[in-house]
């Protein structure tokens, strides 16, 4: 902690954990500021951790991002907040790769924690948790994925200090996991932080009453999607065709387009892609987190990957609120024949969505307050009024 008029003072004294000596009477102790170091490998990331940030800041917080290079848009996405960041190594993209970019980033991360003395890290990567175990900071580690991520969650949750994750996960990870009442997406697409901008039609090259569909394709290079699979060109091309006769096909893409598909992508900079998915009519794809984000904001959307049916809260998400929808590989026919039924009659599709969506939203508590607070906590401070 640091006195916010010298950001180098140390105020109070404090344990190896970052909390503070305050029990000697008649001492008076200057207004404190605690900095937190924010770890972000992927782009849900920086949105989700951000809503934590703009809090962080908004009480006169010292926040400090390390980013993640040539990982779909971290670093665009932080430099759109305007937020200063050190950036980590290049993202791997086979196993080896990866794991050489992990050793490189607990370095990265932990030289960071050296200079930047942080009182918290905020992590959603095994790297914080690490720079996080060797320096003695308190470490929040949040995970939507936990075990089911395999080897991912296990060098990093049973290190951190604080596990958080929805109350869709299943399993118990310890005294240190904590549970929201909500999802990874309502950091960010929560009505009280996000409301859809109708003049990104515009930006798309779109007339105001023109429809349109997103399609989103994953490159599969995390850690845990390196045995899993999404759509093959065929099927692509199977569902361009289908979306194409109600409205024009937009693609959102991890990896380089072939030729002939790439006048259909995105030209919008990242921080305006979910004012995108809300317009649209359909979204479709083999990403997780795309469609669920999709879903959370009002709009019908299919998964098609081999990842269907195995993260809790996903599951959740398409079982008890009806938001989203995902199939396997396998149920090729299944999932076509359920993308035409949203075609045929997506005004239905509007009315189930909706619903869904309208009961989620009466059931769920802001997870922005429960991350604030345990952040707080782990800084041995009372979250401000």
């Amino acid at each position: 902690m640091r006195q916010k008029t010298n950001p180098r003072s140390t105020g109070a004294n404090t344990t190896h954990n970052g909390t503070h000596d305050r029990d000697q009477p008649g001492e008076h102790y200057p207004p404190l500021t605690m900095r937190v170091l924010i770890d972000a490998v992927h782009p849900a990331d920086v949105w989700t951790l951000g809503a934590v940030e703009d809090r962080l800041l908004a009480n006169g917080e010292e926040t400090l991002w390390v980013s993640r290079p040539e990982k779909d848009s971290v670093v665009e996405l932080i430099e759109a907040r305007g937020r200063p960041h050190i950036p980590g190594p290049p993202a791997g993209t086979s196993m080896l790769g990866l794991a050489r970019e992990l050793l490189a980033r607990d370095w990265r991360v932990w030289r960071t924690v050296r200079t930047f003395k942080p009182d918290v890290i905020l992590t959603r990567s095994p790297a914080g948790v690490h720079a996080g175990r060797l320096t003695h900071t308190p470490v929040l580690y949040d995970t939507d994925d936990g075990h089911v991520a395999g080897f991912l969650y296990y060098v990093a949750g049973p290190f951190a200090n604080i596990i958080a994750s929805p109350t869709a996960t299943e399993k118990n990870y310890g005294k240190q996991h904590r549970r929201y009442q909500g999802y990874k997406e309502l950091f960010y697409l929560h009505p009280a932080r996000f409301t859809p901008d109708p003049t990104i039609r515009r930006e798309l090259g779109l007339d105001d009453d023109e429809p349109f569909h997103v399609l989103r394709l994953t490159a599969f290079t995390a850690s845990h999607d390196v045995s899993e699979a999404g759509m093959n060109r065929a099927q692509i091309d199977q569902v361009i065709e289908r979306l194409s006769a109600t409205g024009r096909v937009l693609i959102s893409s991890e990896q380089e387009l072939p030729a002939d598909l790439r006048d259909r992508r995105i030209p919008t900079p990242a921080e305006r892609f979910h004012h995108v998915l809300a317009a649209a009519e359909l979204v479709v794809g083999d990403s997780q987190s795309v469609c669920s984000e999709a879903g959370v904001i009002g709009t019908p959307s299919l998964r098609f990957n081999t990842w269907a049916g195995r993260h809790p809260y996903q599951v959740e998400l398409e079982e008890r609120w009806g938001v989203t929808k995902a199939f396997l590989l396998t149920d090729e026919a299944a999932f076509f024949a359920e993308l035409d039924r949203l075609i045929a009659d997506t005004a239905a599709a509007y009315e189930r969505q909706a619903e869904g969506r309208d009961r989620m939203l009466q059931w769920c508590h802001d997870p922005v307050d429960d991350l604030t607070a345990w952040t707080y906590e782990l800084a041995g401070l009372p979250v401000p009024n």
